[in-house]
C-alpha cells in the first residue's frame, strides 16, 4: 500500500430493531458517484479512527457514537487512487440518522446487500457481514454423541462448521442436515464435488490443495487453511470469502509448535481482501482481541466443542 494512500474511516451501523444496515449514497460527481457504501469519510492527520468516526457520523447523518469495534480493514488501489478503509462496528447510538449533506440514506436488509452496487474496496465487507463471528472445527476423531455436542455448539452461536476428517457421504449428509437444523452452514474439506453431493455449502481449502489451485472452485462458499504472507496472497488471488490463519497461539496438542502472536498476526491479516479468522489457541473470550488484530472473526475446535 503505498505511504500517501487515502486512510478512510468507514461505518457498519445495525438498526437496533431489525438488524438492517445504513448506507448513503455516494454524489453522482464524486469517486465512484451513485455507489452505496458504508457511512464515513477521510482521517485527518490528527484525528483516532474513532474520534473520526464520530466527527463523520455527526457531519453526514446527526449521529452521537457511543460505543464501536473494529471490523475489518481493507486495502485497495483504484487507477486513480489508493484507500485504506479501516470499517468500525457502530455497536451504540444516538440520533435519528438523516442525509445531512444532501445524500440519501437508507436501511438494508443483510441480504438485499449483495445486489447493490458498492465501490470495489467495500466488497469484501458486504461479503464478511454474511459471516459469522465464529468458525467451529470438528474435533478428529468424531466423537460418538457428536449429535448432541453440535447441536449445542450451534444453539451457543456457532453458525459455520469445518466437517474435518471426514469423507464419508452417509456422515457427512446427517452432519450437514444437523448444522441447518440448528441455522449453521458447513464446509467439507477441498472437494466440491462431495460438498455438492452431500449438500454442504461450501469447501475449506487445507492450504497445500489450495495453493495448487490456480482459479476460485466454483461453490458458494470457500475457506483456507493459511499459514504465512505467501498462503494468505494465494488465498486473495483465488478470491476465497475466509482464510483461517493459524497458529496464532500455542495449542495444547502442539504446546512447542512456533506460533504467530497477535501482532505477527495483525501485520498479516489487515488489509486483506478477504475475511481472515484467528485459529490456534483461541476461546471464546479472544473475539474482541482478534477484532482489534485485524480479525474477522475467530476459529476453534475444542473452545467452541460443548463437553
Amino acid at each position: 500500500m503505498p505511504s500517501d494512500a487515502l486512510l478512510v474511516v468507514a461505518a457498519i451501523i445495525r438498526h437496533p430493531d431489525d438488524g438492517s444496515i445504513l448506507l448513503s449514497q455516494r454524489p453522482a460527481h464524486k469517486h465512484k458517484g451513485g455507489c452505496w457504501e458504508f457511512p464515513g469519510g477521510k482521517v485527518e492527520p490528527d484525528e483516532t479512527l474513532d474520534g473520526a468516526l464520530a466527527r463523520e457520523l455527526e457531519e453526514e447523518l446527526g449521529l452521537s457514537v457511543t460505543a464501536c469495534r473494529p471490523f475489518m480493514t481493507i486495502e485497495h488501489d483504484y487507477p486513480e487512487l489508493s484507500v485504506r478503509l479501516c470499517f468500525r462496528e457502530v455497536t451504540a447510538f444516538t440520533g435519528v440518522p438523516h442525509g445531512r449533506e444532501g445524500q440519501p440514506v437508507q436501511w438494508f436488509a443483510p441480504a438485499q446487500l449483495a445486489g447493490l452496487t458498492f465501490p470495489e474496496a467495500n466488497r469484501p465487507v458486504v461479503t464478511a457481514l454474511a459471516l459469522p463471528d465464529r468458525v467451529l472445527i470438528l474435533p478428529d476423531p468424531l466423537p460418538q454423541d457428536w449429535p448432541r455436542r453440535l447441536a449445542a455448539a450451534l444453539a451457543s452461536g456457532v453458525a459455520l462448521v469445518y466437517l474435518r476428517g471426514i469423507t464419508e457421504p452417509s456422515l457427512l449428509r446427517q452432519l450437514v442436515a444437523a448444522c441447518e437444523a440448528g441455522g449453521g452452514k458447513a464446509l467439507v474439506a477441498d472437494s466440491v464435488s462431495l460438498a455438492q453431493a452431500v449438500g454442504a455449502h461450501g469447501v475449506h481449502l487445507r492450504s497445500q490443495a489450495g495453493m495448487m489451485l490456480d482459479r476460485r472452485p466454483d461453490s458458494p462458499l470457500v475457506s483456507m487453511a493459511c499459514h504465512n504472507a505467501a498462503e494468505l496472497d494465494h488465498a486473495e488471488h483465488l478470491g476465497v470469502d475466509l482464510a483461517l490463519l493459524s497458529p496464532v497461539l500455542p495449542t495444547p496438542t502442539h504446546p512447542d509448535a512456533p506460533a504467530l502472536g497477535w501482532q505477527a498476526f495483525q501485520q498479516l491479516a489487515e488489509g486483506r481482501a478477504c475475511a481472515v479468522y484467528a485459529l490456534g489457541g483461541i476461546t471464546s473470550h479472544d473475539l474482541d482481541t482478534a477484532r482489534h488484530h485485524g480479525a474477522r472473526g475467530i476459529a476453534a475446535i475444542r473452545s467452541f466443542w460443548p463437553a
